[in-house]
Formats: structure tokens, C-alpha cells, sequence
């Protein structure tokens, strides 16, 4: 039986081809260790800064798919929609499913008993683990909940540091509030750190980054 002969490859059209795929991954290897050592105007690496920079803005497009949903759960506990959402996006960047390296779930990232709390203090059933984590919902409607009991719990507190208890916990930050001497020491603490060349604390670092988010989807939805 007679062969096509266009469809053999010479031995030598094989080894040129080997030689452009070699030279190409040479070529993206060295892109990809320059854009670790290059680094932005904040100190990131360029591959770091492209990478995070498109999960940003991929999960403020996603947040902002649930507008209505986050509308309606937050104006059942009287909270701003746009802080809602701003907690959304640096807890779950929108996506469903989440599981966080300390077991908190879902779009609001809350941890079984928190949920479990909100759920008595609207008069449900406390969700099992895969409930919490599926569905978004009554994620979201916990997590709503779980805000504004921290809001209610301690009036004094402004929406930086609910952002800082929502991150850490309540009982943790009153413990930093009360060894520093009020939150604003606390605060005032973090900021020394910072200008001495040592690192936040992270749910600082979470809530301002927070707040800023907030601002965007504010202005975003200005007219709702």
C-alpha cells in the first residue's frame, strides 16, 4: 500500500521544531524570572502584580453580578450594599465554593459557628458544612447578619475596625483594643510598624483594602 508522502515529517523538520520549542520555553523561562526580579511601584514582583491585578479586577466584575442579591440582603440588616460587597470581593472575589485555609465558607468566608449564630438570630436552621458553602444565598444572608451583630455589638466601632473584626474576630480585637488602650492606639501601633519598615497586621491591611473596594462598587452603583 502506497504512503502519502505529505504526510511524513523528515527527521530534520523534527529536530528544527524541537530547537523553536526549546528556544521558546528558554524565552518564557527568562520573561518569567525578569518578572520576578522587575518589580511595580508597590514593590511587586511584575509577574505577582499582573496575576493579582487580574483576580482583582476578574472578582470586582463577579461582585458586581450579585449587586441585586447583596442590595436586598443588605438592606435587610440596614447595612451599606457597597461594604457588603466590598467584604465579598476580599473574601470569596464572588466565587462560589470557596474553602479558606482556616475552614471559613462560601461568598462571605464564615466559619461554621459564626454562621450557626446568625442563622438563631434570624430564626433558622444552623447550616451543616456543605450548606454554608453552596449555598450563596443564605451565605450571604449570614454573613449580613454576622456584620451587623458586630456593628450592634459595639456601636463605638467605625466601619474600619467592623472590617478588622470581621477579619480576626470580635474577641481578638477587643484583646488588641484593650492592651493598646483603645482602638485607635491600636491602630496608631500598626502604623508606627509601618513607617519603621515592619509589616501590619494583616486584618488592618484587609479592612483598608476593603474600604477601598468599597469605594469602587460605590461608585459604580451610585444611582442604585
Amino acid at each position: 500500500m502506497d504512503s502519502d508522502p505529505g504526510t511524513i515529517i523528515a527527521p530534520r523538520q523534527l529536530n528544527s521544531a524541537r530547537r523553536v520549542l526549546i528556544r521558546l520555553l528558554i524565552l518564557c523561562s527568562l520573561l518569567v524570572a525578569v518578572g520576578w526580579l522587575v518589580h511595580d511601584d508597590q514593590g511587586r514582583p511584575i509577574v505577582r502584580a499582573i496575576v493579582e491585578d487580574y483576580s482583582k479586577q476578574r472578582g470586582i466584575r463577579l461582585v458586581g453580578e450579585r449587586w441585586p442579591a447583596i442590595f436586598e440582603a443588605a438592606k435587610q440588616e440596614d447595612l451599606d450594599p457597597s461594604l457588603v460587597a466590598g467584604i465579598m470581593w476580599s473574601e470569596s472575589r464572588g466565587v462560589s465554593g470557596r474553602v479558606s485555609s482556616v475552614g471559613a465558607l462560601g461568598l462571605m468566608q464564615l466559619v461554621l459557628t459564626a454562621a450557626s449564630d446568625a442563622a438563631e438570630r434570624l430564626g433558622l436552621e444552623a447550616p451543616d458544612h456543605d450548606t454554608l458553602l453552596h449555598d450563596d444565598a443564605l451565605n450571604l444572608a449570614l454573613g449580613c447578619n454576622h456584620l451587623a451583630w458586630l456593628r450592634d455589638s459595639t456601636p463605638e466601632w467605625n466601619a474600619e475596625a467592623l472590617l478588622v473584626a470581621y477579619n480576626t474576630g470580635r474577641g481578638r480585637l477587643l484583646e488588641w483594643s484593650q492592651e493598646a488602650g483603645s482602638y485607635q492606639l491600636w491602630v496608631a501601633s500598626q502604623e508606627v510598624r509601618h513607617a519603621a519598615g515592619r509589616p501590619m497586621s494583616p486584618a488592618l491591611i484587609y479592612a483598608r483594602e476593603t474600604l477601598r473596594v468599597r469605594n469602587a462598587f460605590r461608585e459604580q452603583f451610585a444611582g442604585d
